[in-house]
């Protein structure tokens, strides 16, 4: 899997979709602008409400007027049921977690199977390059099941049943969870959400159905003249026609939800094998639910809404299954698979799983090869074995783990740590931001106890407290902002480390927390970004050792555009300029734009530091993963 590809996938699955609901709004809109001409003939027929035949051809079938009526009531209903859930899930995977009953799972938890739980998706995230998503439990569903939710990986939390801690081994719940992030590369979990939205205006039109039907009650009591009763039918009719209607639409366009969640999953499971290299585990998981009485039944009133994100079918089959068959997705993992499904719980989980070394064999180095850096975005190369051994590694070191409040003075120890000299200046800093004693002192701590770390460590450090900084308000995000960047500029100079760090706090903090609007996607072609194109190559060049290294990226761009790349100046300014512009490039731009800087960044086929410092920076800013540059050596 490419995750380039299959965002660029997504996008265009959701064009698509918009498409398909549009044509649904005016089919719609068709269907009720037929039953109003029927309804308006009814309420004003003869005395005794009787509708003759012979008065067919007196029918008035088309009038402006009330076209314009029905699809301004319609479509104004389907519209405003749809954009009020995609504003309230625009807050993120949380409110369908809240929605569905979970709870989220604090860091400091002390149930080790919570904590297991924890490690796992952090292990997957620091391997997979994305911010650690939320955790959340649902207490009370016994079944096995899991889910990804959210618009955007800064905003995505996976959440699991009690069943599924209850019943999974480690190696299965990795597999669980290796699903869900899959969803999170590839574009689906906000895919899901939109069809959510979507959906949920048609809702809204068979629930305005239902309304008029109970409306006849009253109008009944007070309708006693000669045209009453044509007054009643009519809202009858109109009332039974606009629930129906829109029930059916609701049907509809579930089927079409349930197609496109069934295609995707097979591609997630496919993901999962490749990310944990273990294709027993998520196999196992599979069969246990297959073998346990409940399977993966979620017992919510808000599960048909969101069974679409689910892990394993929650109880429809054929055309309303928004999952493949157990047997088939089974079969698809393990080709010599006998039919038998599995029971039994949980392995039992030791203290020592958390305190002690975890058994992985052999260290990791940082990739210094051009290999690792031309498969970016390539999923069949993350190891998610790698995450689990930097956890490790943090946990042998200085930093064992830290809290909420640890979270913000840890990232801006990092900012301290890169010019030690500065100590002081760094103190004085963060009191004229507010800071207390304490928060200066924890602040100073940091910044001594991560002297000597390397890059793959801090960046580590720092995609393991994203999610409690997540956590934080918009009030308390920008003071963070505000001292974050006072320390980045302090001394006049701007290195490549603060660089680093500052897109991925513009990133996951300004963006993730609403400080700073998603741009809109403008750019279609890497010609429209010839001159920011250059600005970054520029850099890469500098780092890499000058005007020759230019000379691969020049040539494949060329062979792409048939054009030669401008000269220009490239300074840091310059490429914080072009980076803006570069998130607002399609999911395949981005992919060549990574590429050409992997060009330039290999030509020695060494990679420094710095050049992976730019690199993460790079993709920090356009919004693309980058896994750690490490690998497992024996």
């Amino acid at each position: 899997m490419n995750f380039f590809e299959a965002q660029e996938r997504a996008r265009k699955s959701s064009r698509a979709l918009v498409w398909w609901f549009a044509l649904s709004v005016l089919g719609v809109i068709a269907v009720m602008y037929v039953v109003a001409t029927f309804a308006m003939q009814f309420s004003q027929s003869n005395p005794e409400g009787v509708y003759h035949a012979t008065e067919w051809g007196q029918l008035r079938w088309w009038d402006a007027g009330r076209a314009l009526s029905v699809s301004g009531i319609v479509g104004g209903v389907i519209m405003i049921g749809s954009w009020s859930k995609l504003a309230q899930l625009s807050a993120g995977g949380k409110v369908v977690a809240q929605g569905l009953g979970g709870r989220p799972v604090e860091p400091t938890t002390t149930d080790l199977s919570e904590r297991r739980l924890l490690n796992v998706v952090e292990e997957m995230a620091i391997a997979s390059g994305l911010p650690v998503p939320g955790v959340w439990i649902m207490d009370e569903e016994q079944g096995i099941n899991a889910f990804a939710a959210g618009t955007d990986p800064t905003n995505a939390v996976v959440g699991v049943t009690r069943g599924t801690l209850d019943r999974l081994t480690r190696s299965e719940l990795q597999g669980v969870v290796a699903h869900e992030f899959s969803h999170i590369l590839n574009g689906d979990m906000k895919l899901n959400m939109r069809l959510m939205g979507w959906i949920f205006g048609l809702v809204m039109l068979s629930m305005l159905g239902r309304l008029m039907i109970e409306s006849f009650r009253f109008v009944r009591g007070s309708s006693r003249d000669s045209k009453g009763g044509g007054i009643v039918l009519a809202l009858i009719v109109a009332g039974l026609a606009v629930w129906l209607i829109g029930s059916i639409g609701v049907l509809f366009a579930r089927m079409l939800q349930a197609a496109i969640s069934r295609q995707r999953e097979y591609l997630a499971d496919a993901s999962a094998v490749q990310f944990t290299r273990d294709p027993d585990g998520i196999a196992g998981a599979l069969k246990k639910i297959g073998g346990f009485s409940t399977h993966g039944h979620i017992n919510s009133p808000k599960a048909m809404e969101s069974r679409h994100m689910f892990f394993a079918s929650s109880g429809f089959s054929s055309l309303m299954a928004t999952h493949p068959s157990l047997e088939k997705r089974i079969k698809a993992i393990d080709p010599r698979w006998d039919g038998g499904m599995l029971e039994g719980k949980a392995d039992p989980v030791s203290p020592s799983e958390f305190n002690g070394p975890m058994g992985f064999s052999g260290s990791l180095e940082q990739v210094k090869s051009a290999d690792r850096l031309h498969s970016l975005g390539e999923s069949g190369r993350l190891d998610a074995n790698v995450g689990a051994m930097i956890r490790e590694e943090l946990r042998s070191g200085k930093v064992t783990s830290f809290s909420k409040q640890d979270a913000k003075t840890l990232l801006l120890g990092l900012l301290v740590a890169a010019d030690p000299d500065g100590r002081k200046m760094a103190e004085g800093i963060l009191a004229s931001h507010g800071a207390d004693g304490a928060t200066i002192g924890s602040v100073i701590a940091w910044s001594i106890d991560l002297e000597g770390y390397s890059s793959s460590k801090k960046l580590a450090l720092v995609d393991l407290s994203l999610s409690w900084l997540r956590k934080m308000s918009r009030a308390e995000a920008q003071e963070f902002v505000d001292a974050s960047k006072a320390l980045i500029e302090a001394d006049g100079e701007v290195n490549l480390f603060e660089f680093m760090l500052q897109k991925v706090i513009g990133r996951h903090v300004c963006i993730g927390l609403g400080l700073q609007p998603v741009p809109a996607m403008r750019y279609r072609r890497i010609m429209d970004l010839e001159t920011e194109v250059a600005q970054l190559l520029g850099m890469f060049a500098q780092l890499a050792g000058g005007e020759n290294s230019l000379h691969a990226a020049a040539a494949e761009y060329r062979a792409h555009t048939g054009r030669e790349l401008p000269r220009t100046r490239s300074g840091l300014g310059e490429v914080a300029s072009a980076l803006r512009e570069m998130d607002a490039a399609t999911p395949l731009v981005k992919q060549q734009i990574l590429r050409l800087c992997a060009l330039v960044a290999t030509d020695d086929a060494q990679v420094g530091d710095n050049e992976l410092e730019l690199l993460r920076a790079t993709a920090e800013a356009i919004g693309a993963p980058v896994p750690p540059l490490v690998r497992k050596v024996a």
